[in-house]
């Protein structure tokens, strides 16, 4: 598996949401076929893994989760809804 950025074909959107909320990062990344926004707010990280086709497998979640928030991986919380999945990680 592999992480590919892809931030900045969401450029416009990107710096809308900056413009519009208390976020101050934010990066895109494509999973195969599946899309992985990470925001960072003051408080809290955020990870949302989407795929349009199929579920997500508890493998791609926990790669996500190492490759992005590496040692505080263990302490995000997850949330599954069918093809969307939420890593929230208080800082």
């Amino acid at each position: 598996m592999q992480l590919i950025d892809v931030t900045n074909s969401y450029s416009r959107m990107i710096q809308h949401e900056l413009v519009k909320s208390p976020v101050h990062f934010i990066k895109v990344y494509t999973l195969g076929n599946s899309k992985v926004v990470y925001k960072k707010k003051h408080a809290f990280s955020e990870i949302v893994i989407s795929n349009k086709i199929r579920r997500i497998t508890p493998k791609e979640i926990e790669f996500v989760k190492t490759k992005l928030l590496k040692d505080r991986a263990d302490a995000a919380t997850v949330t599954t809804q069918g093809n969307l999945v939420e890593i929230n990680l208080e800082n």
